[in-house]
């Protein structure tokens, strides 16, 4: 089983460690030593050593570094973009914390994830897995079990057996998340039915009916991203210290909108607010197409 030292001192290259889509939030938290850094021994398989280099963990999100090192048969050029095809993560208890691309749609994550590479040396780089946007929380595991067998890049696919133990830290499992309730909301059409703040983001989920909508936008066929077609594009919360914290921004699972049958928007977002930065009272402010303010003021619960 192999142990890990939490971070304290990270420096500036883990503060942007977990690739691209890290967002503002989880640098915040990593650069207050948020972050797990993982001594497991290289795992190697058809000449690619593979070990896990760190992680970090929350209600929201779950992130992972892979060093990868190659011997004189692979060009690293063709690891530019690589992908773990059926890397699985499984805690202590046997619940999936993630996986891709699942036989067994039971154990399907069902948030959006991505990879990303950087090369290191000629034979060396890095993969960061970044995960989020899952309708679950993630779990508040111990112990986990990482295995992948298929690794996917440009031009080709290679088979081989890598596995790693790895203890989570207590900063991990021992993770509370702070629940906020509205004050008051300048909006009677509006309900704010989550706000939820962890260590890596600030997650809000509401209900608002579509007077608020301009259909033909809504319903355009014009290929216009989600924030376009409800125009809620300005979203952004505010702390009680004046701090001014915008959406997440990640390409893998940062925010989205249903629209139900009953003709009310049911919409999420995250935000790059963290309990770093957190206040006892915030206030969400929240754009509509139509040129409306939504203005919803939070405390947290007792």
């Amino acid at each position: 089983i192999t142990g890990i030292v939490f971070a304290k001192d990270v420096g500036n290259f883990i503060s942007n460690l977990f690739g691209k889509n890290s967002s503002e939030g989880v640098d915040t938290a990593v650069n207050n030593g948020y972050v797990a850094e993982v001594e497991t021994e290289y795992q190697k398989a058809e000449g690619i050593s593979i070990n896990v280099d760190s992680i970090i963990m929350d209600d929201f999100n779950f992130a992972a570094n892979f060093n990868i090192s190659l011997d004189e048969s692979y060009n690293i050029d063709d690891f530019e973009h690589v992908e773990f095809e059926d890397l699985k993560i499984v805690d202590e208890t046997g619940k999936t914390v993630f996986i891709t691309h699942p036989y067994d749609t039971e154990l399907a994550y069902k948030g959006a994830y991505s990879f990303s590479a950087t090369k290191i040396s000629d034979n060396e780089l890095q993969v960061s897995l970044s995960a989020t946007g899952n309708p679950e929380l993630f779990p508040k595991s111990k112990h986990l079990t990482i295995s992948m067998t298929k690794i996917s890049t440009i031009s080709n696919f290679y088979e081989g057996n890598w596995n790693f133990e790895v203890d989570v830290p207590e900063e991990f499992y021992n993770r509370t998340s702070t629940v906020y309730k509205v004050k008051s909301c300048n909006d009677d059409k509006t309900t704010l039915t989550k706000a939820v703040l962890s260590n890596t983001a600030f997650k809000i989920e509401l209900t608002t009916t579509t007077d608020k909508i301009d259909y033909e936008l809504l319903h355009t066929s014009n290929p216009k991203s989600i924030y376009d077609k409800i125009a809620l594009q300005k979203e952004y919360v505010e702390t009680s210290d004046g701090k001014r914290f915008e959406t997440a921004q990640r390409s893998d699972g940062d925010g989205g909108y249903t629209l139900t049958s009953d003709n009310t928007i049911k919409y999420y977002q995250t935000f790059n607010l963290t309990s770093f930065d957190a206040t006892d009272e915030i206030t969400v402010h929240i754009f509509t197409n139509t040129g409306e303010e939504i203005i919803i003021e939070l405390e947290k619960s007792e």
